[in-house]
């Protein structure tokens, strides 16, 4: 059993209560020494020139007592909400249907919130959640993630603070505004999540990519890297932040084992940059049995870095629903207080509905074990949707001609398989071979016909481009069309001229993935099997 709520300090129940995850670490904290991070040689101009809003620093000195005359805050009486009720699943699941695989009981209404507006008597109420609120969160949810973020990560240092975020990619863009300029290098796995690369695109940072094998970033290959910047770099900053995915990484589905998490953070501190941890699929580490909690067992980036360089990112976007947007961040306190000052005068706080409705879900309904039970039954769902498309996968893809071209591995996290198609039968290799652009245009034509095939059979996967990490050109420019200039398959597939797709199976039932796979092995044979009496055509390189 986790430390109870009543165990761990009193909530203040005022509006927007300064609130800290100080007031709710377990008293093993006092002992822990300081993370002794340095970020004044992180940060950027914007991040060293932004303050928090003094408008919102009056409102610590507003006592109980106290009539208010300084805020532009609404009356609650003029909030037109008097009450919300939210029936909730019960965490106490332990099978899902074969064909289906809906979570048994996900409809069943076994714990019920109810908020008014003005409740003395609760910890929250409506006239809290719908008003203007702290911009680290509500004291009740800082109040739970401490908690949960002690048992669960352990930070090995004392000063670690918790704020809630809008969701990992807003918290990632708010990282890249607090610690990166225009014209910076980050570091990034060579195969990334889209909407960083577009993020990143668009805030004028040049990403570097690390080369990835079967563990994931390749340490070696960061080291190298960083070792020898200035030889091929001279005059530019080095990179200050790496940007990883560590656990059913988007889009290749890799998790990195503990002794790569330990290598690459040994890298980090040998260079001196931080580690931004987006870990959005961490609680999806698939449970060996029905009754384990897999991902207890896997340290985090947060959880090995005693000198505090981790900024790691959670979302309840894939384990309750995303469009709460609502996630929590967990750095050494100097770093949370930049995202403090950046809500401040941008995104303020999390939606109060969302943080009352996952506040009554978690805390009040199903308590802390309760949580850890219901991503555990949410994991094995994961586990038996990932199992139903590998074995789809195996018996449309793995005879053949496509037993030749098509491959892919075995996941323990997430939900995404990446699926590598060799495309050297449709290749010129003598000529293409010679010439980088001209492989990388054929190869780029071949994704886009295997895309258009696959929706004309009647399946959607994601071409595995987009989530490729621009390559640098010798000026550190990124090429024009924003895709790599060698194969669309480097680390992950040097032996192969191939391109990747990424598939996944999170959302259709069991009866479908084996459909669509089916589909998508149509699709395949219409362009890799050779008409009667022709060889392969070749894809034009012009």
């Amino acid at each position: 059993m986790l430390l109870g709520l009543s165990d761990l300090g009193t909530l203040q129940r005022t509006l927007a209560p300064i609130t800290t995850a100080d007031l709710f670490k377990p008293p093993c904290y006092s002992e822990r020494p300081k993370s002794g991070i340095d970020i004044s040689k992180f940060l950027s101009r914007e991040g060293r020139v932004r303050r928090p809003s003094s408008l919102k620093a009056s409102v610590a000195e507003f006592g109980e007592d106290m009539i208010s005359l300084g805020t532009g805050r609404p009356s609650p009486d003029t909030y037109p909400f008097e009450r919300m009720e939210f029936a909730y699943s019960s965490p106490n699941v332990t099978a899902w249907t074969d064909q289906a695989m809906h979570i048994h009981g996900s409809q069943e209404k076994k714990g019920t919130g109810i908020v008014y507006k003005q409740d003395p008597s609760a910890s929250i109420d409506l006239s809290i959640a719908l008003s203007y609120g702290y911009s680290l969160g509500s004291e009740q949810l800082i109040q739970y993630l401490t908690t949960h973020v002690s048992h669960v990560h352990s930070p090995p240092y004392s000063d670690w603070e918790i704020c809630l975020t809008g969701g990992n990619t807003s918290a990632m863009e708010t990282a890249f505004r607090n610690f990166t300029d225009p014209g910076d290098y980050v570091l990034v796995e060579e195969y990334t999540y889209s909407g960083m690369i577009e993020a990143a695109s668009a805030l004028g940072l040049i990403l570097v990519p690390v080369a990835m094998d079967a563990d994931g970033i390749n340490p070696d290959s960061l080291d190298n890297i960083l070792s020898t910047w200035n030889d091929f770099h001279q005059g530019k900053p080095a990179p200050k932040l790496l940007y990883t995915i560590p656990t059913g990484h988007n889009p290749t589905g890799i998790t990195q084992p503990l002794h790569r998490r330990q290598e690459i953070l040994d890298v980090a501190e040998k260079h001196d940059i931080l580690i931004l941890e987006d870990d959005p699929y961490y609680y999806l580490h698939f449970p060996q049995t029905h009754g384990g909690s897999d991902f207890l067992s896997l340290p985090s980036y947060l959880a090995l870095s005693r000198a505090g360089r981790v900024i790691r990112l959670d979302s309840t976007s894939k384990i309750l629903a995303p469009g709460l947007r609502l996630g929590w961040l967990t750095a050494p306190k100097a770093i949370v207080e930049t995202f403090q000052a950046a809500h401040d005068l941008g995104f303020v706080h999390p939606s109060g509905l969302s943080q009352v409705a996952v506040y009554k879900l978690i805390s009040e309904t199903w308590g802390h074990d309760g949580f850890l039970q219901w991503l555990n039954v949410l994991a094995g769902n994961y586990r038996d949707r990932a199992s139903a498309l590998l074995q789809a996968m195996e018996r449309e893809l793995g005879w053949g001609i496509l037993a030749d071209i098509c491959s892919w591995s075995e996941i323990r996290a997430g939900m995404f398989i990446w699926l590598k198609v060799d495309c050297s039968t449709l290749l010129d290799m003598s000529e293409t071979l010679m010439d980088a652009e001209a492989r990388h245009r054929a190869l780029v034509k071949i994704e886009d016909k295997i895309y258009m095939e696959a929706l004309k059979e009647g399946v959607l996967a994601c071409k595995g481009s987009p989530f490729q990490t621009p390559t640098l050109t010798n000026t550190g420019a990124i090429n024009d069309d924003g895709r790599s200039s060698a194969v669309l398959g480097t680390s992950l597939g040097k032996e192969k001229v191939a391109v990747f797709l990424r598939l996944t199976f999170a959302s259709a039932e069991a009866t479908d993935l084996a459909k669509a796979v089916g589909r998508l092995g149509i699709a395949l044979r219409n362009i890799f099997t050779p008409k009667s009496g022709e060889a392969t055509p070749a894809i034009s390189v012009q």
